[in-house]
């Protein structure tokens, strides 16, 4: 049967996506950056992707020793960071390997808490039994207050449980979760409690207060110097439904790497004993055992890094630049929520390194080197804010058409490609023609009744 020509040239499927720029492993420094290359060369992820674990378990490590301090200003380590990624990336593999020293040690301290919580039971049990007054007792029992519940790592809590948690448990925590969408998506993030919410989360990124008014007895709180670092890896579908439109999103560190599905060949390789990696969960586990300063009221202490005038010199330089790039006309104008923390976020993974660098000062390289992170995570944001949203059924009828072109395929029929074609292709026969009518309304394929062909195009 003869087939019909096909008026005009194939038009594209997809917007030109622009590609994410290769993360600056080197600009982490030598033992983070060294972890990094190990992870993602022996797990299969990009080199972003580990990044973004190891950069967040050191700041959570971090955040509770150090704060920078510049001109009166008070910049805590905190850092925000938002990973986009597939199901089947390999996102639970590599954050296990970034925050395994974190666990461990969160795992003694419950050890650690159960025995304590054991000890003073049986000692309220005692007091309370003993040949006393009733007043003498109750002063007693109140001069032993519950041991806090250890709890570090949190991935799915509620804005008032993590509060409360920050309140009356560990001072510093780490809101760390390898399936975001559960926290994002949950009631936490509903429209009810979005806004009281991102304004906790804002709140404690900036390192204000926690100050919560409540009518009821003991509801109402009110906390100082308390830190949380935050990791969310996402699936790519809540980044433009349910992330796009939160304010949190100017303070976070947002990578979208490219898939490398289809190349992660197996490498019989134990990351637990590999000496880079090893330094690395050495050092965080050393930050993690090392005590935290506090207040008598339970709040940290964190010790005070300066910039060295070399260092302040060049971060005034980046502040100054950012800002006006973020005017009408500059190449921020875009991404003005992010390029507004930017700075601040500067200095923050400044101090991250010098803190898992043993530096009490920040130098010029810590603010080169975070400078570098920046331009990296200011381009992403530009690219996931400019590129045009994906469609999904022209990216699957691209998709198929690859897979044509590479099997050589004779003229089909429907049913051919129901029969024989690639699973994602054939869901439904409905499905299988909206992808094959795709293909012909872009003259990609030339077709004369039921039947089919590929337009072989010669290059150009």
């Amino acid at each position: 049967m003869q087939l019909r020509e096909v008026q005009g040239p194939p038009r594209p499927l997809l917007e030109q996506q622009v590609t994410p720029l290769p993360y600056p492993v080197a600009a982490l420094g030598d033992l983070l950056g060294s972890a990094v290359e190990r992870m993602a060369d022996v797990i299969g992820v990009p080199c972003a992707m580990a990044a973004q674990s190891v950069l967040a378990t050191t700041a959570l490590a971090s955040q509770a020793h150090a704060n920078v301090h510049l001109d009166g200003r008070i910049y805590p380590l905190p850092l925000y960071l938002l990973t986009v990624a597939c199901s089947g990336d390999r996102k639970s593999a590599v954050d296990h390997i970034a925050l395994q020293a974190v666990r461990d040690w969160e795992r003694q301290q419950w050890i650690a808490y159960g025995e304590q919580l054991k000890a003073h039971r049986a000692s309220m049990s005692l007091t309370a039994k003993s040949p006393t007054s009733k007043k003498s007792a109750q002063l007693a029992l109140d001069a032993q207050p519950e041991p806090v519940q250890p709890r570090l790592l949190s991935a799915e809590p509620t804005i008032e449980g993590l509060v409360k948690s920050l309140c009356h448990g560990l001072p510093s925590m780490g809101l760390f979760s390898d399936e975001g969408g559960q926290f994002l998506g949950g009631s936490t993030m509903s429209k009810n409690n979005m806004i009281k919410a991102i304004t906790h989360l804002s709140t404690l990124w900036d390192g204000s207060p926690i100050d919560r008014s409540r009518a009821m007895a003991g509801e109402s709180l009110r906390a100082y110097d308390r830190r949380l670092s935050m990791h969310l890896m996402l699936q790519p579908r809540l980044q433009d439904a349910d992330i796009k439109d939160q304010g949190i999103l100017g303070r976070c560190l947002i990578s979208w790497p490219e898939r490398l599905v289809g190349q992660r060949l197996y490498k019989a390789i134990d990351l637990t004993r590999d000496p880079k990696v090893h330094l690395y969960q050495q050092r965080i586990a050393a930050l993690m055992q090392k005590p935290w300063s506090r207040h008598t009221d339970g709040g940290l202490t964190p010790a005070v890094i300066e910039l060295s005038p070399r260092a302040r010199e060049a971060w005034i330089a980046i502040h100054d630049t950012i800002e006006c790039e973020s005017g009408e006309f500059g190449e921020l104008v875009n991404v003005q929520a992010a390029a507004s923390k930017a700075a601040a976020n500067v200095l923050r993974m400044a101090g991250v390194m010098a803190v898992v660098e043993e530096s009490t000062v920040l130098e010029d390289m810590h603010i080169q080197r975070a400078s570098t992170l920046m331009d990296y995570y200011l381009a992403e944001n530009q690219r996931l804010t400019e590129q045009e949203p994906l469609n999904k059924l022209r990216a699957e009828a691209d998709c198929l058409l690859r897979w044509l072109i590479k099997k050589n395929w004779p003229p089909f029929r429907l049913r051919d490609l129901t029969r024989n074609g690639p699973r994602f292709a054939r869901k439904s026969t409905r499905h299988t023609f909206e992808l094959l009518l795709q293909l012909v309304t872009h003259n990609w394929l030339d077709n004369d009744g039921d039947i089919f062909e590929v337009r072989h195009v010669p290059t150009q």
